[in-house]
């Protein structure tokens, strides 16, 4: 890569001259040797983050030319360095959030403990959602039982929704009725967390 080497450093002499131009060069001359780079260094990096990884160094480089310089290393090897590295924190990411993705059960049992506790957050309805693909006929088995679990989710506190979600307004017992649905619903959240 010596001669795209020395036309990175051509570019860089250009884009610190001030030129209008050089920087849409760079992006044209770069970004898809980089993404290659990347690609090719990176274990398990998906071309859509490894591009992304060249494009994010490209622009750092543009906001930031004054860090690079040319005595140390020509602008491919440094373009590569920072991609590179961002590919690696990239996989590590993604390998850590599928990894706690699958770990469902903690959730199962936290739900299942505590479900009267706030489940406002973004990541912990996300997580619900989630929760309710993979296992919901195992824990809700009727559609009563799964308007009384959104309900759960939802962290309602009142009986009167649960009793309209079971149809049992005007029920002598509502309230024991609901218990009995939502400990049903308890138990199962358990069950499936202890056969995760």
């Amino acid at each position: 890569m010596a001669g795209l080497g020395e036309r990175l450093n051509e570019v860089h002499a250009q884009i610190a001259a001030g030129s209008r131009t050089a920087s849409l060069d760079l992006f044209v001359e770069a970004a898809g040797p980089v993404t290659g780079h990347v690609m090719r260094q990176v274990p398990g990096v998906t071309e859509d983050e490894a591009h992304d990884c060249a494009l994010k160094a490209i622009v750092e480089h543009l906001e930031n030319a004054r860090k690079f310089d040319p005595s140390k290393s020509s602008l491919w090897t440094y373009l590569c360095m920072v991609a590179a590295a961002d590919g690696l924190d990239a996989v590590r990411k993604r390998r850590n959030h599928a990894r706690l993705l699958e770990k469902d059960g903690f959730n199962i049992e936290l739900w299942g403990s505590q479900p009267n506790k706030q489940q406002e957050d973004v990541e912990n309805k996300r997580d619900a959602d989630r929760i309710m693909r993979l296992h919901g006929d195992s824990i809700a088995k009727t559609d009563g039982e799964r308007r009384v679990l959104a309900l759960m989710l939802e962290d309602e506190r009142n009986v009167e929704p649960y009793a309209e979600a079971l149809g049992l307004e005007g029920s002598p017992d509502v309230a024991a009725e609901v218990k009995k649905v939502k400990d049903r619903i308890t138990l199962r959240m358990k069950k499936v967390r202890h056969e995760l």
